[in-house]
């Protein structure tokens, strides 16, 4: 894929904010360049870059950031319609990380010295780039063709759609990688994994078997 398809997801600070007030928004260009525009008479002093997720698919990870956080506090978000969230930016940036782990191609990178020097301590991540891992289940593996319906398994009246043959399914104008979907899914019914891990494939059944035990099965 040619990077010139890639974009933005951004996470913007200014210090004529509260502390817990962030930007989260995109841009095909250049951030610097995005964070330049936005400096006008509307805010008395520049925005600073404190994250960035570099990926072709920016589009739909700044509207799966923004609809998470509506989804699981509706009340943070400054104004409707807006960019503007009352979250500490550390906390976006945890956010921003979950959302880099459904794109192969995503990038990272930090620009806050703060948040540089935690990562350096080995307390998060930093810039990094996601490779697939060796045997990733997907789709075509399974032999289960795009535009297939998955059932939730603990709610089989909740479905995806499987949009590509590696791991990508659409719900509620989202596409999301089989383990974003069952965050996503489980989120919204209130059935939080406690542990934060979610394995796509033990959420998801086709013709009432669960992917992983497809999985299994045909390599049996």
């Amino acid at each position: 894929m040619d990077n010139n398809d890639k974009g933005y997801v951004y996470i913007l600070t200014n210090p004529s904010f509260k502390d817990d007030w962030v930007k989260i928004g995109k841009s095909a260009r250049k951030v610097n360049v995005r964070s330049k525009e936005l400096d006008n008479t509307a805010v008395p002093l520049p925005f600073s870059i404190f994250a960035t997720l570099n990926t072709a698919k920016y589009n739909a990870a700044e509207k799966f950031i923004h609809k998470m956080i509506d989804m699981v506090a509706p009340d943070i978000r400054i104004r409707k319609s807006r960019e503007f969230f009352n979250i500490t930016p550390v906390k976006a940036y945890e956010i921003l990380k979950l959302c880099a782990e459904q794109y192969d191609d995503s990038e990272i990178e930090v620009y806050d010295d703060d948040l540089l020097a935690e990562i350096s301590a080995g307390s998060t991540g930093g810039k990094s780039k996601r490779t697939p891992r060796a045997g990733r289940l997907t789709f075509e593996m399974l032999g289960i063709p795009v535009g297939t319906d998955l059932a939730f398994c603990s709610h089989e009246d909740v479905t995806v759609t499987v949009v590509d043959k590696g791991s990508t399914v659409r719900i509620d104008d989202l596409e999301l990688s089989l383990s974003a979907a069952a965050r996503y899914i489980s989120e919204k019914l209130g059935t939080v994994n406690q542990s934060g891990s979610y394995q796509g494939g033990l959420y998801f059944k086709c013709d009432g078997e669960t992917l992983t035990d497809m999985r299994k099965r045909l390599e049996r």
